[in-house]
């Protein structure tokens, strides 16, 4: 069972079919100039569509505490990479910048799914670098980087390099991308994709949205059929980011 909510078509499509279940945030007020904030309730816990809430990358020192290692939703995570598959390793954007780590495990390649932090080691030669510049927001397409990712890390695994997907704090974006190349290359359900690599990284928490490009490069792939493009009681979910207790919706009346 997922440890997220995700519906096909992402959270604007979710908001255009189902009004009645988004709310404006109770924190904006109305002579705020901030624009309002959807946000997908029940009760008194709440998953939202805006990230503004989290530091940007632009913002953040990836050498500081992150995510990884600081937060409520590190659940005492190590601040090393975790081994997904043999020489992939999903980690935040410390490990990127420990020499130490890189060294240790192998790792030559290193894939940056963020929009501005930097390959800092890039003009050494030592190591190959990818970045895809994406945010961690629900408009973000990221679905449209998958193909080039995933040939990327085949590129390392292939050569018997460690190759290294990161994001800011290694929970949403770099999850993202991983679970995709698990679904492609072992044939895998995004269910089942998504448990393997909770297994090896119980924080991880995709945001809402790229959890519905997953299921939409799933039907890509043929690993679902036609009929489960409708939102039923069953795949729709919700849990609160510092436990592993899900909720299950009640189901939504069809339109």
């Amino acid at each position: 069972m997922l440890g997220c909510v995700w519906f096909a078509g992402g959270f604007s499509k979710f908001q255009a079919e189902y009004p009645m279940h988004c709310e404006t945030n109770p924190d904006s007020s109305c002579c705020s100039s901030s624009p309002t904030v959807p946000v997908l309730g029940l009760g008194g816990l709440r998953i939202s569509s805006d990230s503004s809430d989290i530091e940007s990358d632009a913002d953040r020192d990836p050498n500081s505490a992150t995510e990884c290692e600081g937060s409520p939703l590190s659940n005492n995570q190590p601040s090393f990479p975790v081994e997904i598959l043999p020489h992939l390793y999903l980690g935040c954007a410390k490990d990127s910048t420990n020499l130490d780590i890189l060294e240790e495990y192998g790792i030559k390649y290193i894939l940056n799914v963020t929009p501005n932090l930097p390959n800092l080691f890039e003009n050494a030669g030592e190591f190959k670098y990818k970045q895809i510049p994406i945010s961690d927001h629900w408009s973000q397409n990221l679905s449209q980087f998958f193909p080039e990712a995933i040939t990327f890390i085949d590129e390392a695994r292939n050569k018997s390099c460690g190759v290294l997907v990161h994001c800011l704090a290694g929970i949403s974006r770099s999850v993202t991308v991983t679970v995709a190349y698990l679904m492609q290359k072992m044939n895998l359900s995004m269910n089942d994709a998504y448990d393997i690599v909770k297994m090896k990284k119980s924080n991880i928490s995709p945001n809402f949205n790229f959890m519905g490009q997953l299921l939409d490069f799933e039907r890509t792939l043929g690993l679902s059929s036609p009929c489960d493009n409708r939102l039923t009681a069953q795949q729709l979910y919700f849990t609160t980011p510092t436990n592993h207790n899900v909720f299950q919706l009640d189901p939504l009346e069809s339109t």
